[in-house]
């Protein structure tokens, strides 16, 4: 059996824009490399929430009867697994809407894809909330940190990358600069609610080093007309994942 190369992440991981996603984005070609199997589960829209939690639902399935699913692959067996994650922008987020997850963002009109996207609104309080920077931060570094620990302990090989999201580092130096305004939490200490820096530094380095958008601009990769990387920058990807793991 091949091993599995599990991937997930956002629309640029899935390969949209692409002509032939199952062959052309940068899973397909580190798994032909590297004779594995290609299971990606990106999904296009989504946020590090879904991320997160579809990646710990199908990571804890494998470890039970070593299988795992994708579209393209169907259920695949195997003893050996490696993952890569994209982690998109920390400021989308899903909510249980009462019957299933959605996801959710600021939406704007060039990211309405279709009619059931049309009536979307960042006009809503509890968007505009849910996408504040600090929060969104919080939330994502905890997804990030809790699943490299959680692959960690049972010794599954992984490659975390951020695709395209410039942090705010003032954001950062917040509780230096306004101590006494930032209580987030009701409960607990009154001082260092917030430890973005301490988060920050705990984040596997392969995440905090570079953006995938950066590394390619840097090597003249092209992109797509909505802004998702060409064909030949999902190669420079490839290799650049290669030899990362």
């Amino acid at each position: 059996m091949r091993p599995i190369l599990y991937t997930s992440g956002d629309s640029v991981v899935w390969g949209a824009e692409l002509k032939d996603k199952s062959r052309e984005r940068f899973s397909s070609l580190v798994s032909e490399e590297l004779d594995m199997v290609d299971c990606n589960n990106a999904s296009a829209g989504v946020s590090n929430d879904y991320i997160y939690r579809q990646t710990m639902r199908d990571i804890s399935h494998w470890l039970q009867d070593r299988r795992c699913w994708s579209e393209e692959s169907g259920w695949v067996y195997s003893n050996n697994i490696s993952v890569i994650i994209g982690w998109t922008s920390p400021t989308r987020f899903e909510w249980w809407n009462g019957k299933s997850f959605q996801q959710e963002r600021l939406w704007t009109g060039y990211d309405k894809w279709g009619e059931t996207d049309k009536d979307r609104t960042t006009e809503d309080e509890f968007v505009l909330n849910q996408t504040s920077d600090i929060p969104s931060y919080i939330r994502t570094f905890n997804h990030i940190i809790g699943l490299s620990a959680f692959l960690d302990l049972y010794k599954i090989p992984y490659h975390f990358f951020n695709v395209f999201y410039d942090y705010d580092f003032e954001n950062f130096q917040l509780e230096d600069r306004f101590p006494d305004s930032l209580r987030l939490d009701p409960f607990g200490r009154d001082e260092s609610q917030i430890c973005l820096t301490e988060l920050w530094n705990n984040l596997p380095m392969d995440f905090t080093n570079i953006t995938m958008y950066n590394y390619l601009k840097e090597r003249n990769g092209k992109f797509l007309p909505r802004n998702h990387p060409s064909k030949e920058s999902h190669q420079i990807w490839a290799d650049y994942i290669k030899n990362e793991i």
